[in-house]
């Protein structure tokens, strides 16, 4: 995480980053998009574009931590945003170990995705919980806007498919949501400005 810090409204912003956080950002961007290319080129043509796809959600999933670290710290005084922090770091371990196991072939498909699923509904918490602390400030509500989108849209996916499996409404609706609120919450928040800490 960088040492330099950002934000759209000074020292009483709600969105605050670092070069580290822009950097992980614009990653998790790019991991997005190509996560659902290569989902899509996969049920088109088979591996190893599930395999590759796999390894794109282990990045994802990595690239998530430092920004919702950074933020808490930036931050120190929000709570949530420290709530924020611990559920996405959890949901980025159950992500990812749940994923190397599939690679591995220690697991089938079927019986990694609800931990997957689970990972990524942490995942979603943290965002929501971001697009609540950032609504404060009128310049960061596009930022929160997004990452409500996103988070309540992967939350929907998860309960989508315990509720009827991956072919439920709930779980198609909810990917759309979390797909395009997470790629506009990473895009937004790798712009934000970059400045000295205020002291």
């Amino acid at each position: 995480m960088g040492t330099n810090v950002s934000s759209a409204h000074g020292s009483h912003g709600v969105v605050v980053v670092g070069t580290g956080i822009i950097r992980a950002a614009r990653a998790a961007a790019a991991l997005t998009i190509g996560s659902v290319v290569t989902l899509g080129i996969f049920y088109q043509v088979g591996q190893p574009w599930g395999t590759l796809n796999d390894g794109i959600t282990i990045a994802l999933a990595v690239a998530t931590v430092p920004i919702a670290v950074g933020l808490a710290q930036h931050r120190r005084l929000s709570a949530l945003l420290a709530l924020g922090a611990v559920a996405d770091v959890a949901g980025a371990i159950t992500t990812i170990g749940f994923t190397v196991l599939l690679i591995a072939g220690a697991m089938t498909f079927e019986a990694s995705l609800p931990f997957v699923l689970t990972g990524q509904g942490l995942i979603g918490c943290w965002l929501v919980l971001v697009g609540i602390v950032s609504w404060s400030a009128p310049g960061t509500r596009p930022v929160a806007a997004f990452g409500v989108a996103g988070g309540v849209g992967l939350v929907m996916s998860v309960l989508g498919f315990a509720i009827g499996g991956i072919e439920h409404p709930l779980t198609i609706i909810g990917g759309v949501f979390g797909l395009l609120g997470t790629v506009g919450f990473y895009a937004l928040l790798s712009r934000q400005p970059v400045v000295a800490p205020p002291d």
